[in-house]
């Protein structure tokens, strides 16, 4: 209204103004209530002529004005009126509606033309603003990083901007001019929650005192991980709004860009990992080389390898990715493997477990994962500690869900045979036998093969003991007096009594 109201040659005369409703559009009406033509944002023009002899319409008339959204009434004078009524000026000041005395000799087409040449100059200005600042958005948007992208954003909407997680906490920023106190973010962890099962073309305006605050999901296709989150002082117009949609737009680009390197880095990091833990050292180097990141093979290393959940193990290899230095960590034929040097095992076990109450690092607890920590070795003979990883990992269970090579190899040979295959042998070996083939077969081993002394303990004749071994042979096809054979009943016996 202040840009119409200055234009030379109109004459437009204030007689009462306030800060209302943007000029948008100039309508003309004599009828006593053109409200249900109005849209809002609209200076009236009116020469009264159905308005005359009216007094206490004025209040009426003017309340509906207000009501409906309307920028300003303009009454000419000359025609109806040779001023304005006072219960007009009156009611306007009542109801906070800016009231303007037209001039005989100013046409209300030319005021009608003079609101349109603004109106269309103020959006050229607004397009040519906004294709600036995509441009400017742009030009910082040419590499992986996002950080220049939410500066420039920033700067150049003179606000606080950050990217943060899918449970509001911060990815990257705040930045801007104001950055600790410019940006609300419980407000910013509210909106996100409120939109996040919304999908990609969700976005929030918050409104609260004198700024504005905007959250808007990032990415291209699936769920959004991460959020823009951008607070300016005042309202969002029609150049800012588009800048920050502008952003979003290069944000998602970026992101997307960086998760398909990622993706294609993962691949080759999980192929050098597959021939690393295969005895091939150097083709391992080559392919790492030629991944971002220049991580090599330590000198001399443990490696673990992780079972569990799909989700679970994602979210570890994204932990090892973000946090662990010197960690070469990818996925293996369903398996997470992790390969770091000996005095990092600890930190690698603490990204593996569960930070959750209750719960040590490292235990796995909360997460299902199970981890298997081979032995230390060069890099060389990275397979031997593949191996004796597996082999931990086998002895797992949900009560421990981390061993050691170590822990396995103290615990004797027993420990390397996995319980469901160590039940399972123990009870084909023994399942022809009855408790007393069983305890004579146990006492025959335990006294290496002497009949004499196996018949002492067990308190029978020599020859009983001899034809109940015997019938044990005849039963399970075992040659007692064969070394391996032994080995094999004293592993079943001992299996079998390990069991519930």
């Amino acid at each position: 209204m202040a840009d119409l109201l200055a234009v030379p040659g109109l004459g437009l005369r204030p007689v009462h103004v306030v800060d209302g409703p943007s000029l948008r559009w100039v309508a003309t009406s004599e009828l006593p209530d053109p409200t249900p033509f109005l849209e809002g944002g609209e200076l009236l023009l009116t020469t009264g002529l159905g308005t005359r002899g009216w007094s206490d319409q004025w209040q009426a008339y003017v309340g509906r004005l207000a009501a409906a959204g309307a920028a300003a009434l303009g009454v000419g004078i000359g025609l109806t009126y040779d001023g304005l009524p006072d219960t007009l000026v009156a009611a306007c000041r009542e109801h906070g509606l800016t009231l303007l005395e037209v001039p005989r000799e100013t046409a209300f087409v030319a005021v009608s033309r003079a609101a349109a040449e603004l109106l269309q100059d103020q959006e050229a200005a607004s397009t040519r603003l906004a294709l600036d600042l995509q441009r400017r958005l742009t030009r910082a948007a040419l590499g992986l990083d996002l950080r220049p992208l939410l500066d420039r954003l920033a700067q150049l909407l003179d606000a606080t901007v950050a990217l943060v997680h899918r449970d509001g906490t911060p990815a990257e920023g705040p930045l801007g001019a104001r950055p600790e106190d410019g940006l609300d973010l419980a407000l910013v962890r509210d909106e996100v929650a409120g939109i996040k099962g919304q999908g990609l073309g969700a976005v929030s305006t918050t409104t609260r005192g004198a700024s504005t605050t905007v959250v808007r999901p990032i990415g291209l296709a699936g769920r959004p991980e991460l959020y823009l989150a951008v607070s300016l002082p005042g309202t969002l117009d029609d150049p800012r709004r588009s800048a920050v949609s502008t952003a979003a737009v290069l944000l998602s680009l970026a992101v997307e860009r960086r998760a398909e390197r990622r993706a294609a880095d993962r691949r080759l990091r999980g192929r050098a990992l597959e021939l690393l833990c295969a005895g091939d050292l150097r083709s391992a180097e080559v392919l790492l080389g030629a991944a971002e990141g220049d991580r090599a093979v330590p000198d001399r290393l443990r490696v673990l390898r992780v079972d569990g959940p799909d989700d679970a193990l994602g979210d570890a290899l994204e932990r090892l990715e973000d946090a662990a230095d010197g960690v070469l960590a990818g996925l293996v034929e369903g398996e997470l493997v992790a390969v770091a040097a000996p005095v990092r095992v600890g930190a690698v076990l603490a990204l593996l477990g569960d930070t959750g109450p209750g719960t040590g690092p490292g235990t796995g607890g909360g997460t299902g994962l199970r981890t298997g920590v081979g032995r230390a070795v060069a890099a060389a003979e990275a397979r031997r500690s593949a191996e004796s990883a597996g082999h931990a990992l086998d002895r797992t269970t949900a009560a421990s869900p981390v061993r050691r090579w170590e822990d396995v190899a103290d615990a004797g040979p027993l420990a390397l045979v996995p319980e469901a295959l160590g039940r399972e042998y123990a009870a084909t070996v023994l399942a022809p036998l009855d408790a007393e083939h069983r305890a004579t077969l146990a006492a025959f081993l335990r006294h290496h093969g002497a009949r004499g002394a196996v018949a002492d303990d067990l308190g029978v004749h020599r020859n009983t003991v001899r034809n109940r071994l015997a019938e044990i042979e005849r039963l399970t096809g075992l040659d007692l007096d064969d070394p391996a054979a032994r080995v094999g009943a004293w592993l079943a016996l001992e299996l079998a009594s390990e069991g519930p």
